[in-house]
């Protein structure tokens, strides 16, 4: 599959209720991801295009956990080779502007201009997770702005950042905040210092490439009153104890990236560290919340 010239298309049929979890999961490891509802209105169709000579392996685990966390076996993948275009500028052309809030997130070829009120980020989402159309980025964006409405933050951090955008909102809301984006994947942290370029916003940030808290320049910055965290429900409760140890004394956490369904444990996770849940909000059975001490 990897020796092929072209991009290769992978096509699989879900139930409604796995496609939230297939896309997250492939999003970090395909060039672009699709998936519409089909005639019967009882299955899905997904398709996600993967660059020649990519990683199988990371597919391959990704599939595997996106099963997983659906509850469901791995269907059938149906593939095919696709001419040479380059599908990711076509389909960013096509994107149309995506409100979320006051924000106005859109790509770099959007013919749209932003309504006067709005926050305008533009955001080239590449091999890194965030473009504002998945519903755990849309629910922690909205997190956001309605802390923004109640308090401001002077130290914020974005664990697993992906492309960037939330901690760019965060910029936009609590400037001149001390801001740190960092995620385990260097490619990610690349897309986000790259975007927060386009935006204006190159130098109100330091991207770091860390895993979790643990990394040396995260720790020496000391405790932080905001901590973001979109990754996935295990991760999530393997890093409560690092989160709240980085965590200020009035601090808040907004975490996503878990299905509603996995909200019980990865809140007894901080609840025994001694954070409470302040909201929480539920979009296309994906969780976003708000703790704080």
């Amino acid at each position: 599959m990897s020796d092929s010239a072209g991009l290769i298309e992978a096509r699989l049929i879900l139930p409604p209720e796995a496609v939230a979890a297939f896309e997250l999961m492939l999003s970090d490891v395909v060039v672009a991801l699709s998936s519409i509802t089909r005639d019967d209105g009882a299955t899905w169709e997904l398709e996600a295009l993967l660059a020649p000579g990519g990683d199988d392996g990371a597919l391959a685990q990704a599939l595997e956990q996106a099963a997983g966390i659906a509850g469901i076996d791995l269907p059938e993948i149906e593939w095919r080779v696709l001419p040479d275009v380059d599908w990711v500028s076509e389909t960013q052309k096509i994107l149309k502007p995506l409100p979320i809030g006051r924000f106005w997130i859109h790509g770099p070829d959007a013919p749209e201009v932003p309504p006067v009120s709005a926050i305008a980020l533009e955001i080239e989402a590449g091999l890194a997770f965030g473009t504002g159309r998945h519903a755990t980025t849309s629910g922690c964006v909205l997190a956001l702005e309605r802390l923004a409405r109640r308090r401001r933050f002077d130290k914020v951090i974005d664990v697993g950042c992906g492309s960037g955008i939330l901690a760019m909102a965060a910029e936009k809301l609590w400037h001149p905040a001390v801001l740190w984006a960092t995620d385990i994947d260097p490619v990610a942290v690349e897309t986000a210092r790259d975007n927060a370029a386009k935006n204006g916003l190159w130098d109100a940030a330091l991207y770091t490439t860390a895993d979790g808290m643990t990394e040396r320049q995260v720790k020496a910055a000391g405790r932080f009153d905001l901590i973001i965290a979109n990754i996935l429900a295990r991760p999530l409760m393997l890093l409560a104890a690092q989160i709240e140890g980085a965590l200020a004394g009035n601090g808040v956490v907004v975490l996503s990236g878990l299905l509603a369904t996995q909200e019980a444990m990865v809140l007894s996770a901080y609840r025994t560290r001694g954070l409470y849940l302040v909201e929480r909000t539920v979009k296309e059975g994906w969780a976003t919340l708000t703790l704080a001490r």
